[in-house]
């Protein structure tokens, strides 16, 4: 058995950046410099990872409408209280997940814009149900394999569901 110190550096070139190998390795360079590419787009209405996380997006920006425009009735601090919990939880969760994304697939552009004309009619408890269910189904524009980002996408699911249970039981 090899010491580490025993272990020769060897250099190569690889599109004209150094590469620096130990001498017993089995790894070629390619497979070292490989990163993942861009999903491609889906075409025809399908779900994307861009229409998901806009919708996220969406979600977090209505809780904070919501949130705001709880009226001062006996006992609503808990409804103003859960959709405050909501709207501070479900960024740090989005936040995590885009990141996450862009690292192994790059920037994501072209986030549609946030129209709250439809939803802002809603009750908060009505659009989140709604809103858990479009998640849920629309998940698929991330690719299964991607466990890492699935398990972000169940943190945000979770928290969806705490928050119904908030707004349904703790008046």
């Amino acid at each position: 058995m090899k010491r580490f110190s025993d272990f020769q550096k060897k250099t190569k070139r690889v599109n004209e950046q150094e590469l620096t190998l130990p001498q017993n390795t089995e790894t070629k360079p390619e497979e070292t410099t490989k990163q993942e590419q861009p999903e491609p787009q889906p075409q025809n209405g399908e779900s994307t990872p861009v229409k998901f996380f806009s919708k996220l997006f969406e979600a977090r920006q209505m809780a904070h409408i919501f949130h705001l425009q709880v009226k001062a009735e006996m006992g609503s601090g808990w409804e103003h209280d859960a959709l405050n919990g909501f709207y501070d939880g479900v960024l740090e969760f989005v936040d995590d997940l885009i990141e996450t994304y862009q690292g192994q697939y790059g920037i994501v552009e072209g986030y549609e814009v946030i129209d709250t004309s439809a939803t802002g009619q809603m009750k908060s408890l009505e659009y989140l149900k709604q809103t858990v269910d479009i998640i849920r189904s629309e998940r698929k524009s991330i690719k299964e394999e991607d466990t890492h980002l699935h398990n972000v996408i169940d943190e945000i699911i979770a928290l969806f569901y705490k928050t119904i249970y908030k707004l349904t039981n703790l008046k």
